[in-house]
C-alpha cells in the first residue's frame, strides 16, 4: 500500500468507500475490516526459524491502488468560462478569467441573460485551455451534460477541456432590456450609478444597489415580464444537471448553500476546503431546498395537465384519443374507480363515476 493512502485519504476520512483499491490490489492484501471507514492493509509475517519477520507486502509494488483511487486525484487550476456584467454599460457578456484577481474584480452573474458559451471558442481554440470550468444557469449545465454524451468526434475539443461545470440557482433569467426600460426610463437611474443587481431568493425582488449607497427596488411584477419564455419551461431550479450547484437559498447570511453533485465537483469541493479556499458549515434550511425542488413537479404537473387540454380537443374527432385523455384525465386527478363498473378501459362518464 501506499503511503499516499494513508496519509491522504484515510487519515483525512476522505475515503470514498468505493472498494476499487481492494479489487486492484495485485497482492491482494488490502481488505475491509467490520466498522471501519476504509480499506486496512492485513499484517502478514514469514517465519524464519524461530522468529517471525513483519513483511513489507507493498514492497516492488505496482501500487494500483494508487492509480484507481479517486479521492488522489489532483484537481488542476480551473479557467472559468462565466457570465460578467459590463460596469458601464450593465450589459450582460461572456469572459474568459484566468486568474483569481480577474474572477474578484468581476460583477458575476447578474441575472440577465447572455449566451455563456459565446466565449467557450476563445477559450478552447484561442487560449487552448484544458481545464475549464463553465458557470452559468443550470441550462447551460444542461447543455454541457448533452455534450459529454456526445460521440459526435467534432465536439471532442469541448469535451476534452471542460472539466466542471458550475449551476447557480435560477427560477429564470431577465431579459437585459430591462436595465432600460425600467432602471433608466421608469426609475431615472443612470447606468453609471449601479454598484450591482441583487435578487432576494425568493424573486419577490430585484435592486440595484446605487454607488451612493441608495437602492432602487424592482418589484416582481415588474421584473417577470422581462423574464425570458424559455425559462416557463426549465424544470431544473438547483442545477441538477451540473458537477456543482450554489446559491443563496437555504443558506445563513453572507454564505451559500453548495450542492455537490458529481465524483468532479466532489474531488474540486474537497481541494478548495483542504486548500483554505472555502469554508464549511452544517446550517442549512434543507426543507427551503426540498420545497425548491418540489417546484419542479409543480411545473411537470401543470405541463401535463397542458397536454391533457390538447388531447382532450383531439379526442372529439378521434375516439381513441378519446379514451386517452379519460386514462389521462384519471391519473392526473387520481380519480378512483367506481366499484362495479364495465372496466377501466370502458368508464362511464368522464370520471368513471
Amino acid at each position: 500500500m501506499s503511503k499516499r493512502l494513508e496519509a491522504e485519504v484515510w487519515s483525512l476520512d476522505n475515503c470514498a468507500g468505493c472498494g476499487l483499491c481492494v479489487a486492484a490490489c495485485s497482492k491482494q492484501v488490502l481488505e475491509w475490516e467490520p466498522g471501519t471507514l476504509h480499506p486496512v492493509l492485513q499484517k502478514r509475517t514469514k517465519l524464519l526459524g524461530l522468529s517471525r519477520t513483519p513483511l513489507d507486502s507493498c514492497s516492488f509494488c505496482t501500487q494500483l491502488c494508487v492509480e484507481s483511487c479517486p479521492r488522489l486525484e489532483r484537481w488542476a487550476e480551473m479557467e472559468p468560462v462565466m457570465l460578467d456584467l459590463d460596469p458601464w454599460t450593465l450589459q450582460p457578456v461572456a469572459r474568459v478569467v484566468t486568474t483569481v484577481e480577474q474572477i474578484v474584480e468581476t460583477m458575476g452573474p447578474q441575472y440577465l441573460w447572455a449566451p455563456v458559451f459565446d466565449a467557450l471558442n476563445e477559450a478552447v481554440f484561442t487560449h487552448h485551455m484544458q481545464n475549464v470550468a463553465v458557470v452559468g444557469t443550470p441550462c447551460a449545465a444542461q447543455a454541457i451534460r448533452k455534450l459529454r454524451q456526445s460521440t459526435n468526434p467534432r465536439l471532442r475539443p469541448y469535451q476534452e477541456s471542460i472539466r466542471l461545470s458550475i449551476a447557480i440557482f435560477c427560477t429564470g433569467i431577465y431579459k437585459p432590456e430591462m436595465i432600460e426600460e425600467v432602471l433608466v426610463k421608469r426609475m431615472n437611474v443612470s447606468r453609471d450609478q449601479v454598484k450591482r443587481l441583487e435578487i432576494s431568493p425568493d424573486r419577490e425582488w430585484m435592486r440595484a444597489v446605487l454607488w451612493d449607497g441608495s437602492v432602487r427596488t424592482i418589484p416582481r411584477q415588474q421584473a417577470e415580464s422581462y423574464t425570458r419564455s424559455g425559462c416557463g419551461k426549465c424544470d431544473d431550479y438547483l442545477g441538477e444537471s451540473a458537477d456543482l450547484a450554489v446559491g443563496s437559498l437555504g443558506a445563513p447570511k453572507d454564505a451559500s448553500t453548495l450542492i455537490v453533485r458529481s465524483l468532479a465537483g466532489d474531488i474540486f469541493a474537497r481541494n478548495a476546503v483542504q486548500m483554505g479556499l472555502l469554508e464549511t458549515s452544517p446550517d442549512v434550511d434543507i426543507a427551503a431546498l426540498e420545497k425548491a425542488a418540489s417546484e419542479k413537479d409543480r411545473r411537470e404537473r401543470g405541463q401535463a395537465f397542458k397536454d391533457l387540454e390538447i388531447l382532450m380537443l383531439d379526442g372529439l374527432a378521434d375516439p381513441q384519443k378519446r379514451a386517452e385523455a379519460i386514462q389521462q384525465f384519471t391519473r392526473l386527478y387520481r380519480t378512483p374507480a367506481r366499484p362495479g363498473a364495465v372496466g377501466p378501459d370502458v368508464p362511464r362518464g368522464c370520471t368513471g363515476c
